[in-house]
């Protein structure tokens, strides 16, 4: 898990070996362990460097003086696999150079099979196989990869960059694109600091992003003029014509791959899927724990590790309160009680701790935070470092948009027993759903007719339904659109969920991390399990009133006591919000006489709802993205 960037020019050479040092030292949390660089002049010679924090038997001089450059790559790296020298990057083969972050998790099969066909290696990195695997097959070689990853190559050779993203944007790319030049980085304040970028905000996608809590695209932010790069898309920069070309090289299955059927799922094929994933995820020279919720997702990476590896000790790291209508403690515990080789660490958020440590992870996060629920795993994160031991740990993102844990996927369920006629099972579903997962079903069905409705009666419900539009000034009301984010099928909702919901969940794991120079995996996004998960009927996927029935299923197979796997409810990291928001109001208050907002933000509304009672975790949720908002823009304006 590493940091990367670089910068090509194309005309005058605006940026100088000052500014490729700084989007180093900014990136450095993600990379403590060594930097490298390498300029590339006119003629395309490259020319290899380390920095102040490369270990001393890395071989290379090191970049002090003040260079122009054509072209730059740099790299900051947290040393994971290969931990001696011979990871450093940016890495050089055969006039390619490349720059990676993340892991490919079977580089080593990769790898035998370009031995086979006569390549050689020099190290016993995943970079390397990464850079070999191109020279073999060019841009279609990370059709093969199994992982997660952000990369740029430059091609001496064929005079243009290459760069790619893992299929679900685990890891981040940024570009900024001028006729002048263009930046690359893992985070968007590597790119901010650069002088000359502009850094007008996107006021449609602010507008979205209060309303509806995300922007009008998905893989969108808050800037004008700096792009997420897409996931599973590679992409190439021309050098001499300055074109930059996308393509798609991966999407998700959709109905027509189910073919019609409807046959019993196969949970052993999932299962040997989920076992593979994780023995995969355990690889790594360092030690490796995980994150440990209490929920079912975490649960069940937790005791695979555990049994996979019994001879092991596994430490796992949870969030915990005294207030029981949030805290899942008890459940992690007893997990750990369960197996003897697993060593459970638990820290306690407030609402003070996050209030003194907001600007400093809204600083990590590049972007406002959608909840306060960010912070409770900011803080397992923190746990994780303090333990000074584990540089890697295992979490359980992606399981709930893949198998449907969420509250529209139950009614969505049962709007598809509907229409395909089966009345009977509908009413059973629904009567054990109210009595397993939510009493509140009826609502939950309701919701889900939302999606079903035109997008003009959409936007009056959210109105009346949400505090959200209200933030926004009413001038700009009319650059709200509703975003495409529910599907009107169980599959089409997973799929949209994946490229809207976990995409900012994913930024939130991976700036919590990297934060604390922390290596996060999320074993249920490897691709085989996604589509295994999303390609099983739809019957088997919320059954007998249970959600989730698939990884219960899985559970089931372990020594997990029942009232784990059966369990009833969910809460994921949560925080107490309401209380957090009673008890901050003043300090906020008193905040906000100070602060300046963006014009299309309504600054009294928001002093309003700090005084008002909130116990609808919606409209919580909606006043504390306002807010950071507010604390967001103020740390990040011109």
């Amino acid at each position: 898990m590493c940091g990367i960037a670089g910068i090509i020019h194309r005309y005058e050479q605006k940026y100088t070996t000052a500014d490729i040092l700084k989007m180093s030292k900014i990136l450095q949390h993600r990379g403590p362990d060594d930097e490298g660089f390498c300029l590339i002049n006119d003629n395309n010679h490259p020319q290899h460097f380390k920095g102040n924090d490369s270990p001393d038997n890395v071989q290379l001089p090191k970049l002090q003086e003040e260079k122009t450059f054509k072209s730059a790559l740099l790299h900051r790296r947290l040393s994971i696999i290969d931990l001696s020298e011979n990871g450093h990057q940016p890495m050089e083969k055969n006039g390619r150079i490349i720059v990676f972050n993340g892991e490919i998790y079977n580089y080593q099969a990769i790898r035998r099979e370009l031995e086979q066909k006569g390549h050689t290696f020099k190290t016993n990195t995943d970079t390397e196989v990464i850079l070999t695997a191109y020279l073999e097959k060019g841009e279609k070689c990370v059709e093969d990869f199994h992982g997660m990853w952000a990369f740029a190559i430059y091609d001496t050779k064929e005079n243009y960059l290459f760069f790619s993203r893992d299929r679900f944007g685990i890891k981040p790319l940024y570009i900024y694109h001028t006729t002048e030049a263009f930046i690359f980085a893992s985070e968007i304040k590597a790119i901010t600091a650069l002088k000359g970028v502009n850094l007008e905000l996107n006021n449609q996608n602010l507008a979205s992003y209060l309303a509806f809590g995300t922007t009008q695209e998905p893989y969108g932010n808050l800037y004008k003029y700096i792009e997420d790069f897409p996931p599973a898309h590679n992409g190439f920069y021309y050098f001499e014509t300055g074109i930059t070309q996308c393509k798609p090289y991966y999407q998700l299955p959709d109905a027509k791959a189910l073919g019609g059927k409807n046959t019993k799922s196969d949970y052993e094929e999932l299962e040997m899927a989920f076992h593979h994933s994780i023995h995969t995820h355990l690889h790594a020279d360092v030690e490796v724990g995980s994150c440990l919720s209490g929920g079912l997702d975490s649960s069940l990476i937790v005791a695979t590790m555990a049994e996979q590896y019994p001879q092991n000790t596994f430490k796992t790291f949870t969030a915990a309160y005294k207030n029981k209508a949030i805290d899942e403690s008890n459940y992690a515990k007893l997990v750990a009680e369960t197996y003897n080789n697993i060593t459970p660490y638990f820290t306690y958020p407030s609402g003070d701790d996050f209030l003194d440590e907001l600007d400093k992870l809204l600083y990590f996060q590049d972007l406002p935070i959608g909840s306060t629920s960010i912070f409770a795993q900011w803080e397992v994160m923190k746990s994780v470092k303090n333990d000074g031991q584990i540089p890697v740990v295992l979490d359980g993102q992606g399981a709930d948009e893949i198998f449907g844990g969420y509250f529209n996927f139950a009614g969505i369920f049962l709007i598809e027993l509907l229409k395909r006629g089966k009345f009977k099972r509908f009413f059973r579903e629904y009567q054990l759903l109210k009595k397993r997962f939510t009493p509140a079903m009826f609502q939950v069905f309701l919701k889900a007719l939302y999606y079903f409705i035109p997008e003009q009666i959409q936007k009056i419900i959210r109105k009346q339904e949400r505090l959200s539009y209200r933030f926004v000034n009413p001038e700009f009301h009319n650059q709200i659109t509703v975003p495409q984010r529910g599907g009107k099928t169980f599959l089409e909702h997973s799929q949209l969920a994946i490229q809207w919901s976990l995409y900012d969940l994913l930024r939130y794991e991976d700036r919590n991390s990297m934060a604390f120079s922390i290596e996060s995996r999320v074993p249920f996004l490897d691709h085989q399990v996604v589509e295994k998960a999303l390609l099983m009927p739809l019957e088997e996927k919320i059954k007998n009133g249970w959600t989730k029935y698939p990884v219960r299923k899985m559970m089931e197979k372990t020594k997990l006591p029942q009232e784990i796997i059966w369990r009833k409810g969910k809460k994921g990291f949560n925080t107490p919000q309401e209380e957090w928001k009673n008890q901050l109001a003043q300090r906020m208050i008193e905040e906000l006489f100070y602060l300046d907002i963006p014009e299309i933000m309504n600054k009294e509304y928001i002093t309003e709802m700090i005084h008002q009672p909130l116990s609808n975790n919606w409209h919580l949720s909606e006043f504390w993205r306002a807010y950071s908002v507010v604390k967001w823009y103020n740390r990040n304006k011109n």
